[in-house]
């Protein structure tokens, strides 16, 4: 029964951390992006309030996937460019050219990738 106790409060922290591990500070910067550049429209982002719509692929687990839309290896910097320019990667994506500068791509792909 003490064992019981004392579990049930570590599961609920872990089952928490699940979704997303970054920072608040990481959060309040790169969600106000998201939601500007219109990701939220079209996207369920993790720690992103409002962002709960199912046109496009969820972006949880950003962090552990190995290719970003099927067609490119996920690294820090193609997942900049495609957050920039999805359409000279892969021209027949559905995601359009957002107009995404640098370093909004910088700060939203740094926030993608802590979603594990």
């Amino acid at each position: 029964m003490r064992n019981s106790l004392f579990a049930l409060p570590i599961l609920t922290l872990l089952m928490g951390c699940e979704a997303y591990t970054t920072s608040p500070i990481e959060r309040a910067v790169a969600a106000p992006k998201m939601r500007d550049y219109g990701c939220t429209s079209c996207h369920v982002i993790p720690g992103v309030a409002g962002a709960a719509a199912a046109v496009s692929p969820p972006l949880n687990r950003m962090g552990n996937r190995t290719t970003i839309a099927g067609v490119t290896s996920n690294t820090p910097e193609n997942l900049m460019l495609w957050i920039q320019h999805p359409q000279q990667i892969h021209p027949r994506s559905a995601m359009p050219e957002m107009h995404v500068t640098s370093d909004d791509a910088r700060t939203i792909a740094l926030y993608l990738e802590t979603l594990h």
